[in-house]
């Protein structure tokens, strides 16, 4: 054993030079060399304008990629009101309709092949459109992006599938808090009709043509109301030749006038409540407008901005979220925009039984700022962090490119970041408490709170009287044929149909049925186990076994939630509402109700078959068996979220069976707009 310890010491000594405890005690950075640090010098693009069109070349060459970045001017600001839309739409099918030349599939087919991008969009003030590229293909696919902005085909097809995205987001716009808070939030600082905060409806959709993406594309991708940055392996004299011939080829026009329309905004407090039934959490947003980049205090309301909400090291994260536990997020900002104001805010998501607490506290961390000077240590701190997120800044050169372009296309002076940073550097203690009082109005906040009322009205009541937010999601308007039939003889074939499906049955039912649902999708008609127990008209517990799992969904009170895997999760208003109208219109539903239904009975032209029209809030169509009385065909119009317009529905009904006094459609075949849907089959039911 010795023998081992004495060779094992000598080797150390013999290799390391040192003895085992002095190795030990060494630490492993020592002793290592650092190179200098090189200087870093933000490369200068170069800049040349031809054909209207200002271009900004930077040479990387790095990797064998080039990058075609292109800012045009216009946006979302230049829609007609009647028709929000018009720019994103132009900005999705510039992309995915294709070109003249290179029409959509072959156009996708051709990027697959390269290993090629190409995009395009529209935001607010500003578009884009992108083409990244190996640099052996730059030669063939330069003339294809640039046809592609010159002349893309808008088909129809590409229109309407458009659109139908379009209404799907809409459709699901307000199943996230979060996002309900941000909108609603940003309609109530600048206007719910302004051009910085209003939404594409499906009225607005509907009233888009292609035409209009033409004229929109056309008025906006002109030569002198585009700038062109390119970056990558390539040389910049070579380069300029032949990107003047490829872009010789749009048209120089006449730029966009940004003259954006100025914001009417009054200082006042208020509190504003929208309800979603869905959330055990609350969304608060509460601040006033902001202010403009030129602002001589800009530097110090930044600095202000990131001791109060800077990340991690801001008060409101490290006061409101770490230390008192009130928040799961919590965030804000004073923005300053060029061209329109910005917003001053502060964000956060908390539990419902915690809003009021949470807002308290929020409040007062604002108020901080203007009763208390800011340590001098918490400013130098502040401005540490600031500094050294310098080197993130210019991390790429296609960065450095982007803001070049931005600057010189907002007018800013192209060193505009360094002279911020140089202002930085300068601001006192007493710029951040000036600054916190002049700008800040903590007493005239307007503060929204998005959350499920149920849970948080006696908060509300504590906080005072606050203004109803309505987040319903338009519907255009429906038309409705005019209604005429025979009441009387509709009331009797109406109560011939409860007594047959009843069979005495009166009062409150609770229902139990089991069997299989056949429903057709994309990928082919995929059968689903179903277990329900159904208490009409408003309750509704359903086993659904499918491939993945056993869901349970479960609906009482106006509320839903489904379950799976020992996860339990709301169900979207939307979908708890379109649940509970299936329910109200089951034809034991009805016949629990035909005593106080309106009906009609209309002539029918089939024989055998009497008609009833039910009005009210059913308007719906029976048709009936006239000798056994029992429903055939249920139909009704439904609005479709996802079409953003009305759908007829069909509900066929077939091979009815009693079980404890009430007869049940075996079969049902469900139908929109003539095509099936789904199909259920049931083996049982009974009452409990």
């Amino acid at each position: 054993m010795m023998r081992s310890v004495t060779l094992l010491t000598l080797f150390l000594i013999l290799f390391t030079g040192c003895t085992p405890s002095e190795q030990v005690q060494q630490k492993p950075h020592e002793g290592l060399q650092y190179p200098e640090l090189r200087d870093f010098e933000i490369p200068e693009p170069e800049q040349f304008t031809f054909n209207g069109i200002t271009f900004f070349l930077l040479q990387d060459d790095e990797l064998p990629l080039i990058n075609v970045n292109v800012l045009v001017n216009g946006g979302s600001w230049m829609d007609p009101g009647n028709k929000a839309g018009v720019a994103a739409l132009t900005g999705r099918v510039m992309r995915s309709g294709g070109s003249a030349q290179f029409p959509e599939e072959e156009l996708n087919e051709l990027l697959e092949n390269k290993a090629a991008s190409m995009e395009t969009r529209f935001g607010l003030t500003t578009g884009s459109a992108s083409m990244n590229v190996l640099k052996d293909d730059f030669d063939e696919l330069l003339p294809v992006f640039v046809d592609l902005l010159k002349n893309p085909l808008f088909p129809q097809e590409r229109v309407d599938l458009a659109k139908t995205q379009q209404r799907t987001a809409i459709s699901r716009r307000n199943e996230e808090g979060s996002n309900v808070a941000t909108r609603e939030f940003r309609s109530l600082i600048y206007g719910a009709e302004s051009v910085y905060a209003r939404n594409i409806e499906y009225a607005t959709l509907n009233n888009i043509t292609r035409e209009d993406l033409v004229e929109f594309h056309k008025s906006t991708y002109q030569g002198s109301n585009m700038l062109v940055g390119i970056v990558g392996d390539f040389e910049p004299d070579a380069i300029r030749s032949q990107l003047e011939e490829t872009f010789g080829i749009l048209a120089e026009g006449e730029p966009v006038e940004t003259e954006l329309p100025d914001v009417e905004y009054e200082f006042e407090e208020g509190l504003f409540f929208a309800h979603k039934g869905d959330m055990n959490q609350s969304q608060i947003r509460l601040g006033h407008i902001g202010g403009y980049r030129d602002n001589p205090d800009y530097a110090a309301l930044q600095v202000m901005n990131q001791i109060l909400s800077g990340g991690f090291s801001g008060r409101l994260m490290r006061e409101v979220r770490t230390d008192q536990g009130l928040a799961y997020s919590v965030y804000g900002s004073y923005s300053s925009n060029v061209r329109y104001p910005g917003v001053f805010y502060a964000g956060l998501s908390t539990a419902a039984e915690t809003t009021k607490e949470a807002l308290d506290a929020t409040i007062y961390q604002i108020k901080r700022l203007q009763n208390e000077p800011v340590t001098e240590q918490e400013l130098e701190e502040t401005k540490e962090r600031i500094f050294n997120r310098i080197i993130f800044r210019y991390d790429s050169y296609s960065r450095i490119l982007s803001e070049r372009m931005n600057n010189f296309n907002l007018g800013l002076p192209e060193d505009s970041f360094e002279k911020y940073i140089e202002q930085v550097r300068e601001v006192t203690v007493d710029d951040i408490h000036r600054v916190a009082n002049e700008y800040l109005q903590s007493d005239k906040v307007k503060i929204l709170i998005v959350g499920n009322r149920d849970l948080i009205e006696d908060q509300l009541d504590a906080l005072g009287p606050y203004e109803e937010v309505d987040i319903s999601i338009p519907r255009p308007a429906a038309e409705r044929a005019a209604i005429e039939g025979d009441t009387e003889a509709g009331r009797e074939w109406l109560s011939k149909m409860a007594s047959a499906i009843l069979d005495g049955e009166t009062g409150h039912i609770t229902l139990e049925m089991e069997g299989t649902q056949y429903m057709q999708t994309p990928q082919g008609e995929m059968e689903l186990n179903i277990l329900s127990e159904i208490s009409f008209p408003d309750a509704i517990t359903l086993e659904v076994s499918t491939p993945m799992g056993t869901q349970v969904l479960e609906i009482a009170d106006g509320q839903g939630v489904v379950k799976m895997g020992g996860q339990e999760q709301q169900l979207p208003e939307s979908m708890v509402e379109s649940i509970l109208g299936e329910l109200k219109r089951d034809p034991v539903n009805i016949a629990l109700n035909a005593h106080h239904i309106e009906a009609h009975m209309m002539e029918s032209e089939e024989e055998n078959r009497t008609k009833l029209y039910l009005g009210g809030d059913y308007d719906l169509t029976l048709l009936l068996d006239s000798e056994l009385y029992l429903p055939l065909e249920i139909s009704y119009t439904e609005f479709d979220p996802d079409q953003g317009e009305d759908v007829s529905v069909t509900l066929q009904l077939t091979d009815w069976n009693a079980s404890d006094g009430i007869r049940v459609a075996y079969d049902q075949k469900r139908y929109s707009d003539g095509e099936l849907v789904n199909e259920t089959v049931y083996t049982g039911h009974r009452k409990r």
